[in-house]
């Protein structure tokens, strides 16, 4: 056993079906070993969709606190033949200017759970869901980037703003994402799967339709092949005043822009475990949903 998969197993020898899901994470994660070439060559094409994930706390996925017995995603035998690249950023106070949770090391990996820090064991969210339903719809040229962070309101993907660090972050994991992938190996951006909103102040929740307009644009015209980038926006399901301005916003966005499509979420509000926060089924049916509203408006 590694040295630190053990050390992980120490921290929890008391807490019980904890021990057991940590061990099942790395179960999970030891997928991660597959090289780029490896999962690049599983498609029938050298053409790949890149769909990348941004967003804070539910884009992200938090596990601490969940009273899920089981707080990964479980096993799926497709996630082993899926690339992913990640890189998820702190939203602690104490974390100014935000520092990273974890990366992937610069790789292509597998699709699995992220390392997660202190009470989180893991991070994970749509991302897993939303890869595993187009991979069973037979769809295997595709590539998923995540650059998510754990809070903050949507100033911080706000190009050229007093602090966009989430912009800046979120372009350059795209960058060494498609820098990792191999030789001779073709792409276009298909979309931006996009879950923030929960932290919004009133100012930003008012702007926060607009902002997510100039998010992609700004992506269209930053990243490569990605002038036809769609927007797939995961409404957010928390309750209060500010976040109800932005479902407002949010939703109202396909009505005049048809490169979005908006996917609720407020059926699901039962399953926000601390009323901010889903947990493990809701996770994987957000993704689902993402995925089965771009094959309906793809195919």
């Amino acid at each position: 056993m590694r040295e630190g998969n053990a050390g992980a197993i120490r921290a929890v020898k008391n807490m019980g079906l904890m021990v057991i899901t940590i061990i099942n994470f790395w179960t999970i994660s030891a997928a991660a070993e597959h090289t780029a070439d490896f999962l690049f060559k599983n498609s029938s094409t050298d053409h790949f969709q890149v769909f990348v994930f941004t967003g804070q706390s539910n884009s992200l996925g938090t596990t601490a606190g969940s009273p899920d017995k089981d707080i990964f995603p479980g096993e799926n035998a497709l996630d082993a033949l899926i690339p992913f690249f990640w890189s998820n950023r702190s939203a602690l106070p104490s974390h100014s200017p935000s520092v990273l949770y974890g990366d992937s090391g610069g790789k292509v990996v597998s699709l699995s759970p992220q390392q997660g820090d202190g009470k989180n064991y893991s991070f994970w969210g749509p991302e897993i869901g939303f890869a595993r339903r187009l991979a069973a719809s037979g769809l295997t040229n595709i590539f998923i980037v995540k650059a998510s962070r754990g809070g903050g309101g949507n100033t911080f993907w706000l190009k050229h703003s007093s602090d966009d660090h989430m912009y800046q972050h979120l372009v350059q994991t795209v960058s060494k994402a498609l820098a990792a992938l191999p030789k001779g190996t073709t792409f276009k951006i298909a979309a931006l799967i996009y879950v923030q909103g929960e932290s919004d102040s009133r100012d930003e929740a008012l702007a926060s339709g607009e902002r997510l307009r100039k998010l992609a644009q700004n992506l269209r015209h930053d990243l490569p092949h990605a002038e036809s980038l769609k927007v797939l926006v995961g409404g957010i399901a928390a309750s209060g005043p500010n976040r109800d301005i932005v479902r407002t916003q949010q939703s109202s966005l396909p009505s005049r822009d048809p490169t979005f499509t908006y996917v609720t979420t407020l059926d699901l509000l039962p399953h926000l475990y601390d009323g901010l926060h889903f947990d493990q089924s809701a996770k994987l049916k957000i993704g689902s949903r993402l995925a089965d509203a771009w094959l309906a408006d793809t195919r």
